[in-house]
Order: C-alpha cells, then structure tokens, then sequence
C-alpha cells in the first residue's frame, strides 16, 4: 500500500512540474519559499527526499516574489495556496500596485491540519494562485506557481522522532571513552539508533521515537559513568604525580646539601694541606747550620 502511495505521490509530483513548466512562461511570480519549516534541513529517509516538514497544527509561512512584467500598474488582491487535501489557504491584500518592472515580497500564513485531514504517509503538491485585478477591482488574470519542492505534514511522534535523530547524530565522545562501562553504553546506544532508524524509515514513526529516546539514555549513561570512573583515577593520579614531585624535591635538596657538604670538606682539605706545608717550612728555618 505504501508503494503505491509512494508511487502515486511521484506522478503527482511529475505532473506539477510539468504543469510549473507550462505556466511559468506567462507567470509572474518568480519564486516561492516556505519558512518557519520545523524541518528543512536535509532529506528525510521515511520520504526518500528533502522536504518542508511542518508540525501538524502549527503555522506555516509562504513568501512570494512577484514581479511585474507588464508595460502598466499591476494590481495585486489575492494570494491563494491550494493543497492536494482539497484545501485552499487565501490572503486578501489592499490591493497592492506594482509599477512596471517592480519587484515586491509577499507572505500568506496558515494553520496546518493534523495528520487525519493531511496525511503524513506522503508528500503533499501545492499551487499558488495570485489573482491580479484593474483599478476597479475586476479580474484580469490569475497568476500561478507549481512548488518543487513537497510539503510534508508530521505527526507529533514523527517530529519527535527526527527531533531525537537529530539531537544524537550531534554527540560524539572528544577523543573517545577510557571506561569500559562508558565504552559499552555507548554500544548500546549505537545499536538503539540504528533500530530507530529503521523504523523509521518504514515509517513506524513511534517506535523511533522509543528508541531514539533509549538511545539517548544511554549516551548520558557513557558520559556519566566516564566522569565518575575516569575522573576518579585522574584525581589518584594528580595526587600521585604531587607526591612524586614533593619527594623528587626533598631528594634534590638532601643531594643539594650533600654537594656543599663536600665542597666544605675539601676547602678544609686544601687549608690543612697549606697549613703543613708552612709548618714544614718553618722547621726547615729552625734547623742548625754544621761547620765543616
């Protein structure tokens, strides 16, 4: 069922851009962008692309660039945004006059619709249709633009689900763990992300969730338990390496001591070698002179 949804969605797909492709030779809106997206950051593997993920009931925010191609003032009076739910989303401005070659900004919002009304099962077409108007107010025309990229609508489990992914896929231990407990958490966490984004794929959005959820147990379990242990013989070793220092210390000094110690013993060893050479000199002195 999932296939052919999937399959149905890519046609749809297909057949806007073609219908983009046809329309934006007379069209006058240049670009169109969704912001405030709870995800847009890169593709979701449940969809196979990249997408515009919104929270169902939250608000989304499209803003146009319209640009004037005509030779006269053109009028701007509706933006509507309509999806493949069968609903359409309509702005009424003042009008807005653009002057020939003129440039301006637009921005229509709107409240997104659970999952039951908008399915999160697919990626969801949408068109835009900017309604362009005389100085009266009657219709001239309708201008219109075929979004590329889809619009995805996530259920509460699923945006939590890809919250958590992307929570963990941002932690990463420095320069590894030294604890073998820390070094085992740390498994068990890879292995529960690794389900979570199984599920996920298959589209099984709150048993992710339960398991993105463990999996983040149990990185706190591997830094904890790395502060505690690791920390703890850091501080025995800090201690012992101060203890070392203190007794290399005392040792430097008793050599120290020792050192002037036998520089002492030797000056007094050079005096009492001067002072029996001088006592030998003077008995020389004293010594009687025979006659012959």
């Amino acid at each position: 069922m999932r296939k052919i949804l999937v399959f149905a969605a890519l046609v749809l797909a297909l057949g806007l851009v073609s219908a983009m492709t046809v329309c934006s030779a007379n069209a006058w809106i240049e670009s169109a962008s969704w912001l405030g997206s709870f995800y847009s950051w890169g593709r979701d593997d449940y969809y196979g692309t990249s997408v515009y993920g919104y929270k169902e009931n939250s608000t989304a925010m499209l803003l146009l660039e319209v640009e004037n191609h005509l030779a006269t003032l053109m009028n701007v009076s509706e933006i509507t945004v309509g999806f493949d739910w069968n609903t359409n989303y309509t702005t009424t401005l003042g009008p807005v006059a653009l002057k020939a070659g003129e440039t301006r900004f637009f921005t229509t919002t709107f409240t997104v619709p659970n999952t039951t009304v908008a399915s999160n099962l697919y990626l969801h077409g949408y068109t835009v249709y900017v309604k362009h108007v005389n100085s009266t107010g009657g219709l001239v025309g309708t201008m219109t633009y075929t979004g590329g990229r889809l619009f995805a609508v996530y259920s509460k489990d699923q945006a939590d689900a890809r919250e958590l992914s992307k929570i963990i896929s941002g932690i990463s231990p420095p320069d590894g763990f030294n604890s073998t407990a820390a070094n085992l958490s740390w498994a068990k966490a890879n292995n529960e992300t690794t389900i979570a984004n199984t599920l996920y794929k298959q589209g099984d959005f709150t048993g992710a969730k339960e398991h993105y959820g463990k999996a983040l147990d149990y990185l706190d379990q591997a830094f904890t338990v790395e502060q505690a242990t690791t920390g703890g013989v850091q501080d025995a070793q800090l201690k012992m390496a101060e203890a070392q220092a203190r007794s290399f210390d005392a040792m430097a000094n008793y050599f120290n001591g020792l050192s002037n110690m036998w520089v002492l013993i030797g000056v007094a060893a050079v005096l009492f070698a001067i002072g029996y050479i001088i006592r030998g000199l003077g008995v020389l002195r004293k010594s009687p002179v025979v006659a012959t």
